[in-house]
């Protein structure tokens, strides 16, 4: 549904962050904000257009909806295509600045040089998620950094505590955006990473449990479409083996069963045999990697939603990427995740926001939530109930 009040204003910034100036004459702007990922967007305008000499690799936009940032980052690609007797068109493409994430490893050292990266492994032992998270970006990247690793310009918000106490450790040269969103995953936490003010920031926060005010359905006229399916699991019987290499072999097993799926177990071997076995923390550690394995192996069900914002209910007023929502299905409502979000601005249609409700990548299934599988499974139940009744 097309929105009376866009309320949507590019800035664009240099490479040090400061505005330079605003792009008011567009012709069409497409941005998808992401849960705990990399989110884009594109802009095009005419190529004659005096604001089109700002839109170079180096600068980046700042987009913002009233006073909410909807999405900052860098440009990376310009393109021009000619036009009809005129000068064109110009299209950037960009990405938010997430992106220092997905472009950062983790070191198993990260306050030392590279030549000085002698330990084996990074460990988390027994801190708050949040806090796991924190530190792990502010050494690799962040004020606590090297120097030659250090984006001198990121700054990290408050430390909440939020989250379960972890104990993990790290693969050498993991990507750092990956092992964030495995922890957050887990925990229950979202993080993006923002400019504020003159700054770009690291933040972590709790995602808002909106279901009850903020509902999708056909019969409000908020929801384009909806579909559902179910994947069998691929892990109910973690293996995990510790040690090996200079410490004792150590054989943790731990079972999930679904009684949705009857029948033998799934087993899925689950190398931690760079863990000393003899350590303190090495059990914790089993039952983390046991956790992750047997949580990414569950049986899936993935919901695919549109809803559609109307002047009741708008992304980045009432609700955004990372809260939970509810959503109708069939004869019922069922709460999920609001995964992504597709935000299309152009002189014809003006503002229009579509949110992606549950996971539709068909790599990023794992994260669908044990409730809604439940309440999938149980549409499955009625329907066979209906299917054995006798005609009368």
């Amino acid at each position: 549904m097309t929105l009376e009040e866009p309320f949507v204003t590019v800035q664009v910034r240099d490479d040090r962050l400061s505005i330079v100036g605003v792009v008011d004459d567009f012709t069409s702007l497409t941005l998808t904000p992401r849960f705990n990922a990399v989110g884009a967007y594109v802009l095009s305008i005419a190529a004659d257009s005096p604001k089109a000499a700002m839109l170079i690799p180096g600068n980046g936009l700042v987009i913002r909806r009233g006073s909410t940032v909807l999405m900052s980052g860098p440009i990376r690609e310009p393109n021009w295509e000619s036009g009809d007797g005129g000068t064109g068109k110009l299209t950037v493409n960009g990405v938010d600045d997430m992106a220092l994430l997905a472009g950062t490893t983790c070191w198993p050292n990260p306050t030392a040089a590279a030549s000085s990266q002698t330990d084996p492994v990074y460990k988390i032992s027994g801190v708050a998620a949040e806090t796991a998270m924190r530190s792990l970006v502010n050494l690799n990247i962040g004020p606590g950094a090297h120097s030659a690793r250090k984006i001198t310009n990121l700054t990290l918000a408050t430390d909440g505590g939020n989250g379960p106490s972890i104990t993990k450790q790290l693969t050498q040269f993991d990507s750092l955006l990956t092992v964030l969103q495995d922890i957050a995953k887990t925990a229950g936490l979202g993080f993006r990473i923002v400019q504020v003010g003159g700054y770009l920031q690291f933040q972590v926060y709790e995602p808002a449990d909106l279901s009850g005010t903020a509902k999708f359905s056909f019969g409000l006229g908020n929801l384009a479409d909806a579909s559902y399916s179910v994947t069998a699991p691929t892990c109910t019987k973690a293996i995990v083996v510790a040690g090996g290499n200079t410490s004792a072999r150590v054989v943790t097993v731990v079972t999930r069963a679904d009684p949705a799926f009857p029948g033998p177990w799934i087993e899925q071997f689950v190398d931690k045999t760079d863990v000393d076995s003899a350590g303190v923390d090495a059990a914790s550690q089993a039952a983390q990697a046991a956790d992750e394995a047997l949580t990414a192996g569950a049986a899936q069900g993935s919901l695919s939603m549109t809803p559609t914002d109307t002047p009741l209910l708008q992304f980045g007023r009432d609700y955004s990427v990372g809260d939970q929502v509810s959503c109708q299905v069939r004869d019922g409502f069922i709460t999920d995740v609001i995964r992504e979000v597709s935000i299309s601005f152009d002189a014809q249609s003006g503002y229009v926001a579509k949110a992606t409700v549950g996971s539709t990548d068909a790599t990023d299934n794992k994260d669908a939530i044990a409730r809604q599988y439940a309440y999938i499974r149980a549409i499955f139940n009625r329907l066979r109930r209906l299917e054995t009744r006798k005609p009368s």
